[in-house]
């Protein structure tokens, strides 16, 4: 079984193919806002690189937002119209759920926030919980001090991981602001951090995986 997933909710776009060995390989694009031109094109490069071809493909996964809207337009009415010329079915990822997968083996919790403009984010908090995908803060839009308010208590908690790492384009404009919460709201046995830049964005590989 190959599942052919498609990331565009992002400024760089990204596919990914999943085997049932659970073998996971992607391709993705260094230009950013130029998913029409670029999605097909990749799907091509990726099946060729695996040695498959669209014939092999048996699911369309598709990340389904929040983010982009022309991003998400584009992505899913590519996934629609490939599974309809190939007869196959389409799997909808949530993308801000996907972000477990990037780090499928870590302990705190996981905190994707895409900046939504005048200090709002789309985001919400998940946590690997005896290796079950759990939501901590369910995915949505938020003023982002309303965010980081509903993120307190899941941190404080005596039996929690104390330790957080916020993902997404979010980082950038609101870091200052993150940092300055921990200092003023939490205790200083509780850790704050910031995926890496070849971490923090959307992936189609961990659309994949999900």
């Amino acid at each position: 079984m190959n599942i052919l997933a498609i990331e565009t909710t992002g400024a760089e776009a990204s596919v990914a193919i999943i085997n049932e060995k659970g073998e996971v390989f992607m391709e993705a694009s260094d230009q950013k806002l130029n998913h029409l031109q670029n999605l097909m094109p990749m799907v091509d490069i990726l099946l060729s690189k695996c040695g498959l071809t669209i014939d092999d493909v048996d699911y369309i996964a598709v990340s389904e937002g929040p983010g982009s809207f022309t991003g998400i337009r584009i992505g899913v009415s590519s996934a629609r119209a490939l599974a309809q010329a190939l007869g196959l079915q389409t799997i909808s990822v949530p993308t801000l759920k996907s972000f477990l997968y990037h780090v499928p083996d870590y302990k705190g919790i996981i905190c994707p926030i895409f900046d939504a403009r005048r200090s709002q984010v789309y985001g919400g908090a998940y946590q690997w919980i005896d290796g079950k995908a759990s939501e901590v803060v369910f995915g949505a839009a938020y003023d982002l001090h309303e965010l980081l308010d509903l993120l307190e208590p899941a941190l404080k908690r005596a039996d929690a991981e104390k330790e957080i790492t916020f993902f997404g384009d979010g980082i950038i404009p609101y870091k200052e602001k993150i940092a300055s919460w921990q200092g003023s709201s939490l205790n200083d046995n509780i850790r704050v951090l910031f995926a890496e830049d070849d971490m923090k964005l959307q992936k189609a590989s961990s659309v994949a995986k999900m």
